[in-house]
């Protein structure tokens, strides 16, 4: 009876043994690389940058390799994909929303078998106590006559707003609003909270590291864009 025992555990064992060596998920045994985590990542407010490599022993054995990515863990090519042709990735995935965390998954098919990299975290920036620098256009002909006023806005956490114009000198001009986003979609309202009541309404939609729109004026509509001053 111990003579039992002591087979059938070495069978065991060795049955053990031979599947965690089993590699039938991996054919070409090729390894994924990250390069990209949430503590390093390139990131604009609609924009992650994802690195990493793919080492294969067979240069032909894949075909087709890229990055997937959704916004809840282990994305797979079901979701969201950008097709690459290089073993070298360094790739921008943009259209992105702002303050948004995301989960990206490089990948590669051999043999018809996906094979998945580890999932890389990483959120696009928060509008949140940033400060940009405005250029509100007034087009030719308007009571400014092609006028641009340039100013710096602040975006505060609790949606207030802090203008400060710069051509009279900083501090000498200051309106407090407030903010609203949808999206990428941005409403600012100079003054207030109600844009029914203030003079300036100012919409765009944020793009990487700047935004662009039009405003609403009682003389005259107009443009303006911003960039991420600090």
């Amino acid at each position: 009876m111990k003579k039992f025992n002591l087979l059938f555990i070495s069978v065991l064992f060795i049955s053990t043994i031979s599947c965690s060596n089993d590699e039938g998920n991996n054919p070409s045994k090729l390894k994924i690389i990250n390069e990209s985590s949430s503590n390093n990542n390139e990131a604009t407010f609609t924009s992650i940058t994802i690195k990493g490599s793919i080492i294969e022993t067979n240069s032909n054995s894949i075909s087709s390799r890229g990055i997937c990515w959704s916004k809840t863990p282990n994305p797979t090519i079901n979701n969201n994909i950008l097709t690459l042709e290089s073993n070298i990735i360094n790739n921008e995935i943009s259209n992105l929303s702002v303050n948004t965390m995301y989960y990206f998954r490089i990948f590669a098919i051999v043999n018809n078998k996906i094979i998945y990299g580890e999932n890389i975290s990483s959120s696009t920036l928060s509008l949140e106590n940033s400060k940009w620098r405005f250029a509100t256009y007034y087009p030719e002909g308007a009571f400014s006559s092609g006028t641009t006023i340039e100013s710096t806005v602040n975006f505060y956490a609790d949606r207030t707003t802090k203008f400060d114009e710069i051509g009279i000198g900083q501090g000498v001009f200051i309106t407090y609003g407030s903010w609203s986003l949808n999206d990428n979609f941005l409403t600012y309202i100079w003054e207030g909270n109600n844009p029914n009541t203030s003079t300036y309404v100012y919409t765009g939609t944020i793009n990487g590291m700047t935004i662009q729109g039009t405003f609403t004026h009682p003389s005259t509509p107009g443009t303006w864009t911003a960039t991420l001053t600090d």
